[in-house]
C-alpha cells in the first residue's frame, strides 16, 4: 500500500505518531495531487487540510509493508479527516495512494496555501506544527 502525506505525518515533522509509523515505511519521494491546501490554527500548532481544488498539493509518498496497521494513523487524524484513495504524481509517474482528506467545511480562520506546500510554508513562517 502506498500512502501520501502532506503535513504533520511527513517524516521529520516531530509528530510522535508519525515517527512510530515511519519505523515501518519506505520513503518513495516527493509527489503532488490536484487540490487546494489550507493551514488550520490550533492552540497545539498548525495543521493542514487538503480539499478538492485546482492547484497542486505537495507531499511525500511512502510504501507501507503488507499488514501495516493504519489504526494509529486513523485515530490520530480523527473524524475531521477521511482516508481515501487518490491518484498522486510522483517520481515514478502517477500512482494510487491512500491519503487523509479534510472531511468537512473549511473553517473561516483557515489560511489558504496557494503554493500547496504545508511544510515549506510552516518553516518559512516559523509556525509550530501540530503534534511536534
Amino acid at each position: 500500500m502506498i500512502l501520501f502525506f502532506y503535513g504533520t505525518l511527513i517524516a521529520g515533522s516531530g509528530n510522535a505518531v508519525a515517527a512510530r509509523a515511519h519505523d515501518a515505511l519506505t520513503d518513495l519521494g516527493r509527489g503532488w495531487v490536484a487540490g487546494a491546501l489550507y493551514a488550520l490554527p490550533d492552540a497545539d500548532g498548525w495543521y493542514p487540510a487538503l480539499v478538492a481544488g485546482q492547484g497542486r498539493v505537495w507531499g511525500r509518498l511512502y510504501d507501507a509493508p503488507d499488514g501495516f496497521d493504519l489504526g494509529p494513523l486513523d485515530a490520530y487524524e480523527g473524524a475531521e479527516y477521511a482516508r481515501a484513495a487518490i491518484n498522486v504524481t510522483g517520481p515514478r509517474g502517477r500512482v494510487g495512494a491512500q491519503a487523509y482528506l479534510w472531511a468537512g467545511a473549511v473553517p473561516a480562520d483557515a489560511v489558504p496555501l496557494p503554493d500547496g506546500d504545508f511544510a515549506a510554508h510552516a518553516a518559512a513562517h516559523g509556525w509550530r506544527v501540530y503534534g511536534a
